[in-house]
């Protein structure tokens, strides 16, 4: 999910903070949008390792969706 969409869904929760005063929203607020910054960075660290790995392990990017094709379960119900 992208941070905007992130937002989105967390302004909606503010929305039920309307009890709460001004200066503690905004607080409040900062902090949502600092966990956000810091969830795509660690989302953004682990697509890196992810990648760097893959680069690693397999010759090209056929030999990479072989791999992955070869080892996923499909359970249908």
């Amino acid at each position: 999910m992208k941070r905007s969409e992130g937002k989105k869904i967390l302004k909606k929760d503010r929305v039920g903070l309307s009890f709460v005063g001004k200066s503690l929203k905004k607080e409040i607020e900062k902090d949502i949008d600092e966990c956000l910054e810091q969830q795509q960075k660690e989302i953004d660290r682990l697509k890196e390792d992810l990648y760097d790995q893959a680069r690693v392990k397999f010759r090209s990017a056929s030999e990479f969706q072989v791999f992955v094709l070869r080892h996923m379960d499909f359970k249908i119900s």
